[in-house]
């Protein structure tokens, strides 16, 4: 095996255990996730029906945006038949990081069927394709899938403000729509003992996550009460979001 395509690994797989760290205040010298549209720039349709993200990391190119290809799939019954091919570079993600030589990028993801997963690839057109988790070049672009529900979200960030209607959240006491609930923004958020916290994905539950305080790192979160995930109309509220550990 060439000595570049371990360096390559080594890279992809460092950068894959970086993805779902704890949040808190950025480092330069560590990558730091910025959400690339607005949120009037969002089709409505790209947040309907979300059932978690996908992730596709690749190296940069020498104009420092995501290099390589990664192939894309036309449903055919219960399989799938190869339909070219989409350039890393050209797609639309709600949210990333280029650090050093690594890219990241973050789209929503509306099905799954085994491993391909229906993902918006621009999320201002609402434009869709049919990609899958394994990839056949060892050297190129890799491709993973979290739903919300999944153990990797906890402790993760969260963005509660940037997708919701007026940046404004609900803090819920349970996860139930119909219990007690307090406003959030970013004019007022979550608080722990009267201070506020930094705040980190505990656990998801149906529709809702269980957020908690970031006290220390020695400690488990203390939780805060619970947000939901979508709206009654089925519209992406929350974003988890990566920041570095220390």
């Amino acid at each position: 095996m060439s000595l570049l395509l371990v360096s390559k690994r080594w890279v992809l797989a460092t950068l894959s255990a970086l993805v779902l760290l704890p949040s808190s205040p950025a480092r330069a010298d560590l990558p730091s996730e910025t959400i690339y549209l607005s949120r009037a720039e969002i089709s409505d349709e790209a947040l309907r029906g979300v059932i978690g993200i996908a992730f596709i990391r690749s190296m940069t190119g020498s104009d420092q945006l995501p290099s390589g290809e990664i192939p894309c799939f036309l449903p055919d019954g219960d399989a799938f038949e190869p339909d070219g091919t989409l350039v890393l570079k050209d797609l639309r993600a709600i949210s990333g990081w280029d650090y050093d030589l690594q890219s990241l990028r973050k789209f929503p993801v509306v099905a799954r069927r085994g491993h391909h997963l229906q993902v918006v690839i621009d999320a201002r057109t609402n434009e869709r394709a049919w990609i899958s988790e394994i990839q056949e070049d060892d050297e190129g672009p890799e491709v993973d899938f979290l739903p919300f529900d999944a153990k990797q979200f906890e402790w993760s960030g969260i963005e509660l403000y940037h997708l919701a209607p007026k940046g404004q959240s609900r803090l819920y006491v349970a996860p139930r729509p119909d219990a007690r609930f307090h406003s959030l923004s970013p004019d007022y958020p979550p608080r722990w003992n009267g201070e506020f916290v930094e705040v980190r994905i505990v656990k998801a539950r149906g529709n809702f996550m269980l957020l908690g305080a970031l006290v220390n790192l020695d400690t488990p979160l203390e939780p805060l009460g619970w947000v939901p995930i979508t709206d009654e109309n089925g519209l992406l509220l929350v974003w988890p979001m990566y920041a570095a550990m220390c």
